[in-house]
């Protein structure tokens, strides 16, 4: 479902929502992030904030983060277990209706917490879906993007890893329908994360509204170990919903 305007009225009741931030040897940037959701207008009711195992000084970060609000809850993992059981450690503690999953290298823009909870028939949707733009090492932003229109849900996901964490929201049931994201994936688990949950029922919507910036810092990346990419994205695309929808195309 596409919804192209986005609230005007802000004295809206708005659905509360927790941020759940994975974070791995990204001391450098993982303030940024935290202070781009907490200087929302519609205030989350808790920041999680997941280091997981990092090398930098990311754990004693997030401490003083935690230590300065008392929104923001720091779970400082003992080893290196990858984004998504990261992000999984962070859903266990999350009590909102709705879960934000925004990357520590990626800021909210303001007004992003509210398009996306204020956006038409917010009821009758389980995933709402903004815009980003691209900032290249400290660049300027690029032109607002999103891989998905709006339309075909099973389509969009069929063609690509189209829905990103730090652009979107979900209620925290669908989180439990598909029981969170799927530690074996080490990339394109917000792909597989997405597929499983459209394919369990929830209801996906996109919005106009340009909601986050997607920041390329320094720091290893395992999006550039093209093997294992492929091999994880044949695994998505080998998901009965989605392999079942590319046989009748």
């Amino acid at each position: 479902m596409y919804f192209g305007s986005e609230p005007t009225v802000f004295d809206t009741v708005l659905p509360p929502y927790d941020v759940v931030i994975p974070c791995f040897n990204r001391a450098h940037v993982v303030a940024d992030a935290v202070a781009s959701v907490l200087a929302q207008d519609h205030a989350p009711t808790r920041v999680i904030i997941v280091d997981d195992g990092s090398s930098d000084a990311s754990a004693a970060t997030i401490r003083a983060l935690a230590a300065a609000d008392p929104r923001v809850t720091a779970v400082l993992l003992p080893r290196n277990v990858g984004a998504s059981a990261a992000r999984n450690a962070g859903v266990a503690i999350a009590q909102a209706p709705w879960i934000a999953f925004l990357d520590s290298d990626d800021v909210w823009l303001p007004g992003a917490a509210r398009a996306m909870l204020g956006a038409p028939a917010l009821a009758a949707l389980d995933v709402v879906v903004g815009q980003f733009s691209r900032v290249e090492q400290g660049g300027d932003p690029q032109e607002p993007e999103c891989g998905w229109d709006g339309e075909c849900i099973r389509s969009g996901l069929a063609s690509g890893g189209v829905v990103g964490p730090s652009w979107s929201v979900i209620r925290r049931d669908a989180v439990f329908a598909v029981e969170g994201f799927d530690p074996s994936f080490h990339n394109c688990n917000d792909w597989d994360f997405y597929t499983r949950a459209a394919a369990a029922g929830a209801r996906f919507g996109r919005i106009d509204a340009t909601v986050a910036l997607y920041r390329t810092t320094a720091g290893g990346r395992l999006t550039h170990d093209d093997a294992v990419g492929a091999a994880n994205a044949k695994r998505v695309l080998s998901h009965p919903w989605l392999r079942q929808f590319a046989d009748a195309a």
